[in-house]
């Protein structure tokens, strides 16, 4: 039995049937109502579920392309912005300032190479 799970219809029509196999034992009236139930709640746990890994991939391809930006400017020597909030950039500051030896011996072995 072939099943191409890419179609929308022919992942319903399987999973119809075999929901269908398993309601038989119940009586018409319920069986087709639980049956409909059961399709409208997988359906909408499957929605659910691709609009949260939509949202997903999207943040971390946001996180990538900043990573890749932030990797870009230390390799070319650009200073970094702070996003964060001026208690964030005070700490930040500070330690700039505390790192400031390293990070010219790093900047200089990075421009010898």
């Amino acid at each position: 039995m072939n099943i191409d799970f890419d179609n929308k219809e022919s992942r319903q029509g399987y999973l119809s049937e075999k929901l269908d196999n398993l309601l038989s034992g119940i009586n018409n009236t319920y069986g087709q109502v639980l049956l409909d139930e059961l399709v409208i709640r997988l359906q909408r746990t499957v929605d659910d579920f691709k609009e949260e890994m939509q949202e997903i991939m999207g943040e971390l391809k946001n996180s990538s392309e900043r990573r890749n930006q932030i990797i870009h400017d230390l390799m070319e020597g650009k200073a970094t912005v702070s996003d964060g909030n001026s208690a964030d950039g005070q700490i930040e500051e500070e330690a700039s300032e505390l790192d400031a030896p390293q990070m010219s011996e790093w900047e200089k072995r990075l421009e010898g190479k």
